[in-house]
Formats: C-alpha cells, structure tokens, sequence
C-alpha cells in the first residue's frame, strides 16, 4: 500500500500528523504561530495598561482617532457613536464630485481641497469601489445597507489571507489558528476596517500573486498585479517579483497594460484628462513632506521607504564629521525626492533578479516583491502592512506542496537568519501592541504604537540584507563558474 501522508519536516514524528490534529506546518510556520500567539498574550495586558491605567483609547494607537468627523453627512449606518469610518465617507464623497455623480455635496465639503477639478488622492480607476457604493447609497438600495454591504465585502478581502490558510488546514482542529492570529486579532486588519479603507481589497491580489508566482497557470501572478495596481498604483511594482522567475514579458506587459488603464480613466473625467491629472498629482505631491503625514515624522506611523531611509540618515547625521554630513545629506535628498530611494531599491532589485533568474530563493522573490511595492509611496499608512497577512499565511502554508511554508525551502545559515527576520517582522506587523509615547505638545493627532512607528525600518533592513545576499549568492556562482 503506497503511504500517502504528507511529508515529515524537520525530523519530526510522522504520527503528529495534520490527521492527528497537530497543526500542518512547517518549521518556520510553528515559530511564527508561537511568536503570534505570544505577542497576543502580551498585547491583552498592554491594551488594559493603556485603556485603564493610561486613560488612552486603543483606537489611535493601532489605527487613527475614534472621532473622524463626517457623521453629520450620513453616509455610514448609525449606532458606532463618535466613529464614522472617515476613509470611506470621504472617498465616496469625492467619487461623487470627481465624477459628477447624483447626490454630489460641493467639493468644499472636503478639508483641505483647493481644486475641485479632482479631488480623490487615488486616480480615476481606483476610485470603482467608491463609485458603486456611491450609486447604490442613492439607490432604493440606501446609504446603510450600502456601508454594511461595502464593509462585508470590505472584511472578506482583508480575511483572505487567514480563511485561506483556514480552509487549507480543513482537516485539522487547528484550522482556527489563522482566523485569529493573521485574522482578527492582526492590526493591518483592524486598521483597514476601523477607517473603511479600500487599500484592503489589494490583500486578495497580492495573495494571488504571491501563491502563483513562478508557478502555474503562470498567467495568475502578472494578472494579479495589474489588480492589485488597479486598487492602489504602487503595487504595479509587484512587477519586479516576475523577473526572478523568467517572466520579463509578462512584466513588461503587465506595467503596459496598468499604464494604458490609469491613464485613460483620466480622460473620461467630466473636468478633461489635463485638468483632472494636474489636480491628482498637486494633491499626491503634496503629501510627501507637509502637513501632518511626511517622511520626516513619526507621527502618525509611517512604515514607508522613504520615511526609513530620512530616519537612517538623520541617526547618522549625529555622527561627527564628514559621516554626520553625509548623513544629513541624504536626509536632505530624500525629502526632496521622497521616491528617490525606492528608485534605486527597485532599480537594484531588478538586476539582481535578472542576473540571477531561477536561483533566486522564492522567499526572497516574494517577500521583496509585497514589501517594496507596499512600501513605496512616501506616506504609507499601518494598512498598508497588509501584505504582512500574505507573507504570514504563506509562511504557515505555502501551496507547493505537502505541509511546507514559504520559508521551508533550505537550512544554510543565511537563510535561517533570513527566515527568523521575516518571522519577527510579521509578529511585529500583526501584533496589536498598544504602547507609545507623547505626541508634542499641541500636536493635532495622538501618537501611534511605538511598534508601528519603527516596524518599516525592519522591512526596510530586510530589502537592503535580501539585497546584499542575492548579491553575494551571484558573485560565488560568477567566481564558481570561472573556477
């Protein structure tokens, strides 16, 4: 009889199988379900701290404050008091004025808006969320049925991940694991929800992507990407990820094909292509180094690139002498160029994948790929460590087979320190750690946990160590070659 149980990992007992109701995971997917589970155990009596001892509300420490404004327009359902789900009530509302539709309130209606050619921070197409739950609020359907279905569909995207991993682990009892660990009680979910953002419908995208990068049917991932950049443009630079598998072409049309969309749902604006595109990019240009949100402040959390790289260099600046200028240089460059770095990253990221295509580890290709593209932008709000739900839920169970995860796939020791550093930058993206600091005096917004504040520099570190050891890797095969 042919034995057709899945495969043992690490040497561990064959008995402890996923029939037996242990947990189908691998050896990097057990840490990750410790550290998680450990870091719940600690956020429990940390939330109570802040909340009782404190007198500090748990809200604007993982997300943004519970009193967002916007109730009085009426465009969510009564009964949460104080909260109005901000983000969605104001990206309707500008779907509204962008595009002309019925029930349309005057673009003053909005803070901060001078021109009222375009008023929505995302381009045209990825506006098409907002659109329909603006045609529907006025509707037979209504405004409150339309929040709660919006949000419904909102809450399956951002638990796909967790039911994913869920339905995989089917047959164990520990199927209930990811529900809660990378599910509810995961801040980049709590956050999405709490301002009814529509960044979380990129989450099914990247999943995609991530589980059928390299693999196939190998249309799936570049599909995926150009979805996930239709929601929010940054993640166009998933991209990069298919040139370690071969897959140029696919990457070249999948950019094309992103660039042709965004820019002709620019032209079919009611304000014209020109005066529509001028208004998008003076408010996104905006962003990256005044009013509240900028590259230089943590407050609120910014996990970005940029914001990582002005923090490096301005801890360098305190050095003495020529460092310390350097530092201060640098500094100084990026809140000019605030994309300058992610340019170079992706630049350098692209060579080292086409240098090395196929012997690229999948983990590195992957985790690479989701960090850079979320990352990206120079204001990066905590949802957008979103792709930290992929990353986990690859990591408990990758679909390539048997019960191995994304990082089960060598045991050389730059890739046990590898694999230990994704694990804890997970835990930290996930865990809703609650503490922080003072926010200056007379500072509009509540300060951030103090996790989030600094979990984008581990990302970062991760990129630049991925970086310098595919770099190593491609040397010793030049040097082996030449031998």
């Amino acid at each position: 009889m042919t034995d057709t149980s899945p495969p043992d990992i690490d040497g561990a007992d064959p008995s402890r199988s996923p029939a037996a109701g242990w947990p189908p995971i691998g050896r990097w997917g057990r840490l990750l379900v410790i550290l998680l589970s450990l870091g719940l155990l600690v956020a429990l009596p940390t939330a109570w701290v802040t909340t009782q001892y404190r007198g500090e509300e748990i809200n604007s420490a993982l997300s943004y404050p519970a009193n967002d404004g916007w109730c009085h327009l009426g465009y969510t359902a009564p009964g949460f008091g104080i909260h109005c789900f901000g983000d969605y009530a104001q990206a309707l509302i500008s779907a509204q004025i962008d595009l002309d539709l019925p029930g349309a309130p005057p673009a003053g209606v909005i803070p901060g808006v001078t021109n009222p050619d375009y008023t929505s921070l995302y381009p045209p197409v990825s506006q098409y969320p907002h659109v329909l739950s603006a045609l529907a609020a006025n509707s037979d359907i209504g405004r409150e049925r339309t929040f709660y279905g919006y949000m419904s569909l909102l809450a399956l995207a951002v638990f796909a991940p967790a039911l994913w991993v869920a339905w995989m682990w089917r047959r164990s009892a520990f199927a209930v694991i990811p529900l809660i660990l990378i599910g509810v009680a995961a801040v980049p979910v709590f956050a999405t929800l709490d301002r009814g953002n529509s960044a979380g419908f990129v989450i099914p995208f990247l999943l995609a992507f991530a589980i059928f990068l390299g693999r196939d049917p190998r249309p799936v991932a570049p599909i995926a990407a150009v979805g996930a950049a239709l929601v929010r443009p940054q993640f166009i630079l998933l991209a990069v990820g298919l040139l370690a598998v071969r897959q140029w072409k696919q990457a070249i049309a999948a950019v094309a094909s992103f660039a042709i969309i965004t820019v002709a749902s620019f032209a079919l604006m009611p304000a014209g292509f020109t005066a529509s595109f001028r208004s998008w990019y003076d408010t996104v240009s905006g962003l990256t180094s005044a009013g509240v949100a900028s590259v230089t402040r943590d407050i609120p959390a910014n996990p970005s690139i940029p914001r990582s790289v002005t923090a490096a260099a301005a801890w360098v600046g305190g050095a003495p002498s020529a460092l310390g200028e350097a530092g201060w240089w640098v500094a100084g460059q990026v809140v000019s160029r605030p994309l300058l770095p992610v340019v170079l990253i992706l630049i350098v990221t692209a060579l080292l994948f086409l240098l090395a295509p196929g012997s690229v580890p999948r983990s590195v290709a992957v985790v690479l790929s989701l960090s850079i593209a979320a990352l990206s932008p120079a204001v990066a709000p905590v949802y957008y460590l979103g792709f930290a739900l992929v990353v986990g839920a690859l990591i408990l169970r990758d679909s390539g087979g048997g019960t191995r995860g994304l990082l089960d796939e060598g045991d050389t020791w730059p890739h046990r320190i590898w694999a230990v550093a994704v694990v804890v930058a997970v835990t930290l993206s996930l865990v809703p750690l609650t503490f922080r600091g003072l926010a200056p005096e007379g500072w509009p917004v509540p300060r951030q946990a103090w996790v989030l504040e600094n979990v984008g520099r581990l990302w970062f570190l991760l990129v630049v160590g991925a970086l310098a050891w595919l770099l190593a890797r491609a040397v010793m095969a030049l040097r082996a070659r030449r031998a």
